[in-house]
């Protein structure tokens, strides 16, 4: 894949996603229960206005619907995972996970979208040997530093 932007800091993730999406109006993220819930919620701030959903993993049937509250973002009742685009969130990549990248594109088939954006720390994609197999149209890969202090 082709660097087309750098990303620096949150604001800088939360920028470039909404850069991706401004002119679609459906976002499903697929990622795992738990680990990349709060990152769903995280990207979909910026882009409060649009529909968006949450699938917990594999499970289609499992879709929320994401919404904005007086609290930040919060899943909400139950929806359809039909989307303008499909963001594949990096903690499905994850070993621990056990979702390999051709599961997910058999998955993808059984979806309709329009453009598949990756979201990930640490290069897990490419890692992982996702960006080989998935047809990404983007990928935002985010590096992370920092340090505990006493």
């Amino acid at each position: 894949m082709d660097k087309i932007q750098d990303v620096k800091g949150l604001g800088g993730m939360l920028n470039g996603f909404r850069e991706l999406v401004k002119d679609d109006k459906k976002i499903v993220f697929i990622g795992s229960p738990g680990f990349c819930t709060p990152f769903a919620l995280f990207l979909s701030y910026p882009v409060r206005e649009k529909e968006m959903a949450f699938l917990p993993g594999l499970h289609m049937d499992k879709a929320r619907r994401i919404k904005a509250t007086e609290y930040g973002m919060e899943l909400a009742d139950a929806t359809d995972a039909e989307a303008d685009v499909v963001v594949i969130l990096g903690g499905m990549a994850m070993p621990k996970i056990g979702v390999k990248p051709e599961e997910m594109k058999e998955f993808l088939g059984k979806m309709r979208y329009k453009k598949l954006i990756g979201v990930c720390f640490m290069s897990i994609f490419e890692k992982a040997g996702w960006c080989s197999v998935l047809p990404f149209d983007f990928v935002m890969n985010v590096m992370l530093e920092g340090e505990i202090s006493r």
